[in-house]
């Protein structure tokens, strides 16, 4: 290569790599895509979770007989919100398995709370994680889910290294 083609190219380099840090700077921008991240739903929008329509629209059932989660697992709903998906996956489970519900909003863990009392389901265990860590004890699932969340995470590589 000759010398101003070389300089060329580590000039290109070095305005991608730059490029990449100031992503990396700006709140809410996804430091590699440049994609903005969608704000958390608050648990004002719980109303929408449990709106009729989910059932057409995303098939939770047909996608959760995909999984064949058996009897006795124990699961992770990341984002469990309202706990549309909770309540299907505590009767999946059976009562021999474990539910794992987490959600960064206590308000959305005290709705999902209220929810589990009523319908006297008790093999859900409720977590307050973060932005970038589910609260998850290593080794503790065998199966994660996030339906609807992954757009939410404002720091997804942080948050699927602690899933891992």
């Amino acid at each position: 290569m000759r010398p101003r083609t070389s300089r060329i190219v580590l000039s290109g380099l070095l305005a991608l790599v730059l490029a990449a840090g100031l992503a990396a700077q700006r709140p809410g921008v996804h430091p590699i895509s440049g994609r903005r991240f969608a704000p958390v739903m608050g648990y004002q929008g719980a109303d929408w979770l449990e709106r009729s329509e989910r059932d057409d629209e995303e098939a939770p059932d047909v996608a959760l007989n995909v999984l064949k989660i058996p009897k006795g697992a124990s699961v992770a709903d990341i984002g469990a919100g309202s706990g549309y998906i909770t309540e299907r996956l505590a009767a999946r489970v059976g009562p021999t398995g474990r539910v794992f519900a987490n959600d960064v909003q206590p308000q959305m863990l005290e709705i999902l709370s209220r929810r589990l009392a009523a319908k006297r389901i008790t093999n859900v265990t409720l977590l307050q994680g973060t932005v970038d860590d589910p609260k998850l004890a290593p080794g503790s699932v065998d199966l994660e889910l996030m339906v609807d969340v992954y757009h939410e995470l404002s720091q997804p590589q942080l948050m699927l290294q602690h899933l891992r």
